[in-house]
């Protein structure tokens, strides 16, 4: 059951109206229901537009470490978004089966990505990571780029936080749209 309804489009701001129009994550239950806090809401949006255009994390990377995140604190509505975006983006079937299960050290991921997963891992379920797993990042990412890591670690945690306190309904599958949109605007992909 629903504990917060998404907020209705007569109810948002003109700027949450235009996000709504013009975004395609803007319509989905997610962007409705942070739509009730408007405040946080604006400078939420320009964070995820950073993450999404900006980072040097290169996008299949980040997008393994999304899922990651989303697998290990089991996000229902996030998990269904970014199946379809990993789907888009080209990841193999079986590394995302390997995620699921936490199969962070599967010989079908590279040295860099068993790094990324074991980093990842630890950043969610510890909060403090060990030597190994930091020299293990730090092997194969530079100090700008694991702020980033933690960055988007971070914000999946609150929106998977979000999505299960409020217990939002997957109601379409918007996030292969959105990645697209996003990378098509940050010029990684033509039409």
């Amino acid at each position: 059951m629903v504990r917060i309804v998404p907020l209705a489009f007569e109810d948002m701001t003109p700027e949450q109206r235009e996000e709504h129009e013009t975004r395609p994550g803007g319509r989905g239950n997610m962007s409705r229901v942070l739509a009730h806090s408007p405040a946080i809401g604006a400078g939420l949006s320009l964070t995820i537009k950073g993450m999404v255009n900006d980072i040097t994390v290169p996008p299949l990377e980040r997008q393994i470490c999304v899922l990651a995140v989303l697998f290990l604190e089991h996000g229902e509505y996030e998990i269904a978004q970014h199946m379809e975006v990993s789907r888009m983006m080209g990841i193999a079937s079986e590394k995302v089966e390997a995620i699921a299960d936490h199969r962070f050290n599967d010989p079908i991921f590279s040295k860099r990505e068993q790094a990324l997963l074991c980093f990842t891992r630890q950043t969610v379920k510890t909060v403090r990571v060990d030597d190994f797993a930091y020299n293990a990042v730090a092997e194969f990412y530079n100090a700008r780029q694991i702020i980033e890591l933690i960055q988007v670690i971070g914000i999946y945690m609150m929106l998977v936080r979000v999505s299960e306190i409020a217990v939002i309904e997957v109601d379409s599958i918007v996030g292969g749209d959105f990645w697209k949109d996003a990378n098509k605007k940050a010029g990684l992909i033509k039409d």
